[in-house]
């Protein structure tokens, strides 16, 4: 089995993105950390699931990521000590989302299926031996920040109307990019609040409820030929004229055909060529970016 990753720190003073490599188990995962609005970051959360997964233990992989949910509760309420976990706010809990599968193989060693794991914008896809594309998982996050990017693109449409774009200094372009997204913030918070919510999407934050709206599940590995693991930050970015129907398909053709490194640097050209997130509709510049490609 041959194994490529990528792993790349965004616009953030640290990575909150994790990656799991657990051979010795065919355990596999990106982890996309997300700070709390004002509250801790999302690199606590996405680092103990990663210890949870790559710890040896009998634990299943659906039973690895539990566990490591609840050892999340023990350290968010180390960092909050004079409250109780249910008193502090969800948008200000360190929490992730995850991608992870485990693969279990035949007695003769070949792979037979796969067990998986899936919450937020983590996303698992199969390539089969004709290349068709299968998509195992779905991104609820992307209506909800979808709702906060569509508005910013509005205040940004509604200034060149008074302003062309071209004409105004790097320095007036970063101020109004920073306003209208504190324009949003609100709307940000809410959607966080809708973690862990059948309005919202599930996500892993140390609440005991959390494993409610995990998806999980096993696949046969009939016919596979490759398994491919992204983070958000790796999703293809939708020019604003131009909006493509399914850009996480898109990315998984990409990276299928060429490889993770190559998508990857398509993505930061086009983020380091539109940096203020006009053209290409956004809420950062740079996301962390988090990628496992496993050739069967």
């Amino acid at each position: 089995m041959k194994i490529s990753t990528v792993y790349t720190k965004g616009i953030g003073e640290v990575n909150e993105d994790a990656i799991v490599v657990n051979k010795g188990e065919d355990i596999f995962a990106v982890i996309d950390g997300a700070t709390g609005l004002g509250g801790l970051s999302g690199a606590i959360a996405a680092n103990i699931i990663k210890e949870s997964l790559e710890q040896e233990s009998d634990l299943s992989l659906l039973e690895r990521v539990k566990d490591g949910n609840t050892k999340l509760h023990q350290a968010v309420e180390q960092q909050y000590k004079d409250i109780s976990f249910e008193e502090i706010p969800k948008y200000k809990r360190s929490s992730c989302g995850i991608s992870a599968i485990q693969i279990h193989r035949d007695p003769k060693g070949n792979p037979a299926f796969l067990e998986y794991v899936s919450a937020g914008d983590c996303m698992l896809f199969l390539q089969f031996s004709d290349a068709s594309i299968r998509q195992v998982t779905y991104d609820h996050l992307d209506r909800l920040d979808l709702a906060a990017i569509s508005k910013i693109e509005a205040k940004w449409r509604k200034l060149e109307q008074t302003e062309p774009i071209e004409t105004l200094s790097p320095e007036k372009i970063k101020q109004k990019q920073t306003e209208f997204r504190q324009e949003e913030e609100e709307l940000l918070r809410s959607n966080r609040n809708k973690l862990n919510t059948y309005e919202g999407y599930g996500i892993i934050d140390g609440d005991e409820n959390a494993i409610e709206f995990l998806e999980s599940g096993k696949i046969p590995l009939i016919a596979i030929k490759k398994i491919l693991l992204l983070s958000d930050g790796l999703k293809v970015h939708d020019h604003r004229n131009y909006p493509s129907k399914n850009t996480w398909i898109q990315s998984a053709d990409k990276a299928f055909a060429n490889g993770l490194e190559t998508l990857e640097q398509e993505i930061i050209e086009t983020e380091t060529e539109d940096p203020a997130c006009i053209y290409y509709p956004r809420l950062k510049q740079h996301d962390d970016k988090s990628g496992v490609l496993l050739t069967l």
